[in-house]
């Protein structure tokens, strides 16, 4: 396509968009939109460096971005907040992919940039830290303080590493990040494509709920035993990943329990944490502790409101601690049509 055909295209766009050199880190295509976001002409800024273009904004760290590029070819999307000389806020999402064989067959950068509201800004960062339903809850609130509890039905996912604490012991702290991070990191995506929210990591386990969304279709069990088979799977993956590498592996044992519960903050107004309390909480944790690595434990209430299609294991009563009755449970197999991870 000749240049004015691509320009055409470019200024098509809602959006702004600057191609950059990989390697000479010169522009080499800014767009319409661009300009309007920028303040920038884009005859002023087609031909030169990027850190001449934009340095003059507090905020835009040049130096990780290009440390990234140069890593990867590209950056993962972000949204940042730039001060202008004069004092001026403004909020940008940026996101950048490669491109290759750019001009003169230098690999290009295509950086797309949104301009996006204070509003935006602080949800897309907070939900990098607590779950998109907690954010939508704390922004869409009116005033501030507690939030008042609310009662519903949910169940709870929890997973913790067997064999930790003796891994940890030959590790060094940077070490030991690396390999919680291993296990750990894939495990969000799998809570959140199953309609779940990570409530907290604890150590070297962590907690889910699911049901606790506004929109919950009342399949929160069914969506739990789904997430625990898939948690489990990737947990294989991670291991045998890391075992043909030389690295620790370790192996995690996930309690489900299904019940009423209390949504709603605990804390003070120095420091609040939205959670779910309750005996079914309670529960989850103790089941969890009996299982072994990579079993699955499920209370029969879970069990009942799932829908059916999944493979059980023998049930079994086990006691558990702070409970006088016994707790009937029993180990999650798979789902029929599917293997043992799901």
């Amino acid at each position: 396509m000749d240049p004015c055909g691509e320009a055409r295209i470019l200024d098509s766009l809602g959006w702004g968009v600057l191609v950059v050199g990989r390697w000479s880190r010169v522009i080499l295509a800014f767009n319409r939109r661009m300009e309007e976001i920028s303040g920038i002409p884009r005859a002023e800024a087609v031909g030169r460096p990027v850190a001449e273009v934009f340095g003059h904004l507090r905020g835009l760290d040049l130096e990780s971005l290009d440390a990234e590029i140069q890593a990867t070819g590209g950056f993962e999307a972000r949204s940042v907040r730039l001060e202008r000389p004069g004092g001026e806020v403004v909020y940008r999402h940026l996101r950048g992919d490669v491109l290759d064989g750019g001009q003169a067959g230098e690999p290009a950068v295509v950086v797309s940039v949104q301009d996006v509201t204070e509003r935006e800004f602080l949800r897309w960062s907070l939900t990098r830290y607590l779950s998109r339903e907690v954010v939508d809850l704390v922004l869409g609130r009116a005033r501030e303080g507690p939030i008042e509890g609310r009662e519903l039905d949910a169940a709870v996912l929890v997973a913790d590493m067997r064999g930790f604490t003796g891994t940890a012991e030959g590790l060094t702290p940077a070490e030991l990040f690396e390999t919680l991070n291993a296990y750990l990191g894939p495990m969000v995506e799998a809570v959140t494509r199953n309609r779940g929210m990570i409530d907290k990591f604890v150590g070297d386990g962590f907690m889910a709920v699911f049901g606790l969304g506004a929109a919950a279709e009342g399949d929160e069990a069914t969506q739990a035993l789904r997430a625990a088979l898939e948690l489990r799977g990737r947990v294989d993956e991670v291991s045998r990943h890391r075992g043909d590498r030389g690295l620790p592996t370790l192996g995690l044992g996930f309690g489900v329990h299904w019940g009423p519960a209390l949504a709603g903050t605990v804390g003070s107004d120095l420091r609040m944490e939205y959670t779910l309390v309750g005996d079914t909480v309670n529960v989850a944790h103790r089941i969890q502790a009996l299982a072994e690595p990579g079993e699955i434990l499920v209370t029969r209430a879970a069990a009942r409101a799932a829908a059916p299609g999944f493979r059980w294991g023998e049930t079994r009563w086990v006691r558990v601690r702070g409970r006088k009755a016994p707790v009937k449970v029993a180990a999650l197999l798979g789902e029929e049509g599917g293997g043992a991870g799901g």
